[in-house]
């Protein structure tokens, strides 16, 4: 079985300092391209969309999905033997739209593990701003697969559907922050909960049962 305590999720640090791009043809910041399951061949410009000019090595965008990060990063993966990804050209650009000359790449992550398994998630309270209620705690996988990356995201679920979810090592997770690398977040995946009613997740009997003793024992 995995060692889920060594998996972590990988998000923003959410300050406001930072240098924010945009994507400003869709069709450049689509899921897909991300997940490496489109292939993209032209160079794609990203813009100042908000935040301070400081471009820091890991650039988010306003478009949800793309994930830029500089040529120091590209750099530790592969002096480190980071697995699990792979890059496609961009150009960063002020918001007057002059080029900066600093190189960046789209990170595309090609590593993967099996889809949610919210089964085998526990049941504990948290809460949403002000309100407390039952979360599913805990990302697993299905059938505990992994194909043993540093950089994976999930496979689709028996219904197609894809979750743009970003997962690393502790081995990454060590390099980052010996080397400083700041505009990012880590959390354990054991720590990860999720609200069962916001997102309408179906809980097992047993899952069910522990809901109403914590709600019960309030």
């Amino acid at each position: 079985m995995l060692n889920y305590d060594k998996i972590f999720l990988i998000g923003e640090s959410h300050s406001n300092r930072p240098f924010r791009g945009v994507i400003e043809n869709f069709d450049f910041a689509e899921p897909e391209i991300s997940r490496g399951e489109k292939n993209l061949t032209e160079i794609v410009p990203v813009k100042h969309s908000m935040g301070g000019k400081t471009l820091y090595d890991l650039i988010w965008t306003t478009n949800a999905f793309p994930l830029i990060v500089s040529e120091r990063i590209i750099e530790l993966f592969k002096s480190n033997s980071i697995t699990g990804w792979k890059t496609y050209d961009v150009t960063i650009h002020s918001k007057k739209d002059e080029l900066i000359d600093h190189k960046y790449y789209g990170l595309i992550i090609t590593g993967r593990c099996g889809y949610r398994d919210y089964s085998t998630s526990s049941i504990v309270m948290d809460t949403i701003g002000i309100t407390t209620e039952p979360h599913s705690k805990g990302y697993y996988f299905k059938h505990d697969f992994w194909d043993g990356s540093d950089l994976f995201m999930c496979n689709p679920d028996e219904k197609g559907q894809t979750s743009m979810f970003r997962f690393c090592t502790e081995k990454v997770v060590e390099l980052l922050k010996k080397e400083k690398i700041k505009n990012i977040s880590f959390e354990k995946i054991t720590d990860f909960t999720m609200s069962i009613s916001l997102y309408n997740i179906k809980l097992t009997e047993k899952q069910k049962m522990e809901m109403e003793k914590l709600k019960a024992g309030r």
